[in-house]
């Protein structure tokens, strides 16, 4: 065999080398950790919540498969900044940081005041529910600012630690108003039956909602994540999601 064929016969093996090993590394699925909140993130074998679904979704349309794994949330940003996890999500900051970039929102929390329909309560402010029997989650007023905590001591006012009986409880007329995200709310309420009808409540809109987002090691894949999103949206199937957890609700 000549200097030449030599040459070519080693530059094939290395070229199918190197095509084998791009491969293999398109093979391995992205490491998506997060922490479990029903229904946005579910940890059990068969759903994995609303907003890992639409990350998955979106990543799959793109031709990746992902690796899910369920951590506490501050564990699942260090994994990412420190390249242990290719993203994580949700996070809910807008900006990005060193190996930490920040995808569009993917879903839309939004924190709601509920009351009972029937008993004819229209408050226009966090400080109007002040007189009022309120039930929220544990930590709310961490969330919701210095009028949430003014009204909490001086509201007949309770944090649950199980956000699954907050619904029920608003539903016996335990309580004048439950606060708890949108989503959280009617997944409780219907979580053994997706068409329980939810006429019975009352929304009133006027905590501003918090919007949710990916986090991504590698800002090239954070802005193809983007792309790809944007078209997700406009072929509704973020909506399908939502309906297969809540049932329909409006939007």
């Amino acid at each position: 065999m000549g200097y030449s064929q030599r040459l070519y016969w080693i530059f094939k093996h290395l070229l199918g080398s190197l095509l084998l090993s791009s491969t293999l590394l398109a093979a391995q699925p992205l490491v998506l950790v997060s922490s479990e909140g029903p229904p946005h993130t579910i940890n059990d074998e068969t759903h994995s919540g609303i907003d890992l679904d639409v990350t998955k979704a979106v990543l799959k349309r793109m031709g990746y498969e992902v690796k899910l794994l369920f951590v506490p949330l501050g564990r699942a940003e260090v994994m990412v900044k420190t390249a242990e996890a290719d993203l994580m999500a949700p996070i809910f900051q807008t900006k990005d940081t060193k190996n930490f970039y920040i995808s569009d929102p993917i879903v839309t929390y939004k924190p709601m005041v509920f009351s009972l329909k029937k008993a004819q309560l229209s408050p226009t402010s966090i400080s109007d529910l002040s007189n009022y029997a309120v039930i929220t989650f544990q930590g709310a007023p961490g969330y919701f600012g210095e009028e949430f905590q003014a009204m909490s001591k001086k509201a007949d006012y309770i944090e649950s630690a199980q956000m699954s009986v907050i619904p029920n409880l608003l539903s016996k007329g335990r309580f004048d108003f439950a606060v708890l995200d949108k989503y959280i709310f009617y997944y409780f309420y219907r979580l053994n039956n997706k068409e329980r009808s939810v006429e019975r409540f009352k929304e009133h809109s006027f905590i501003p909602p918090v919007n949710a987002s990916v986090a991504f090691k590698n800002a090239a894949l954070r802005d193809a994540f983007n792309n790809e999103l944007i078209r997700f949206k406009e072929e509704k199937h973020y909506e399908r999601i939502v309906n297969h957890y809540l049932g329909h609700i409006p939007f």
